[in-house]
């Protein structure tokens, strides 16, 4: 069996892609069998979706993207994931699920989150 483990790389770019879209992939988790990234782009950082890859003897993908991203980016955000993530791995995939802009969210920082009252439950 393939061994999953590898080193992180960060999509810095070719020279020829446009400064307004430089993503950037971010692990946030990784276990023997699944990654977990955070996506961002642009002079900001701003966090555009989330990436989770499930790897077996196969790939299972689901990117959930926000709605602001067209679909040109889109196609060029997947090719990325492709090339950066998944083919270093020499797994084929099993599925590739998109979502954009499914849901609204809700951050909350350290003190919203431990401040909850149970009571309020009711």
């Amino acid at each position: 069996m393939k061994d999953n483990v590898r080193e992180f790389k960060v999509y810095k770019g070719n020279g020829k892609t446009p400064s307004t879209f430089m993503p950037r992939f971010i692990r946030d988790v990784r276990t023997p069998h699944s990654e977990r990234y955070s996506i961002i782009m642009g002079e900001d950082f701003e966090l555009i979706g989330t990436l989770d890859l499930h790897i077996s003897e196969v790939i299972q993908t689901t990117l959930v993207i926000i709605p602001d991203v067209d679909q040109d980016i889109l196609e060029v955000l997947v090719g990325l994931i492709k090339a950066e993530l998944i083919e270093p791995l020499e797994l084929d995939i099993e599925s590739f699920n998109i979502f954009k802009g499914v849901s609204d969210f809700i951050v909350l920082d350290e003190e919203d989150f431990f401040g909850m009252d149970e009571s309020d439950d009711d």
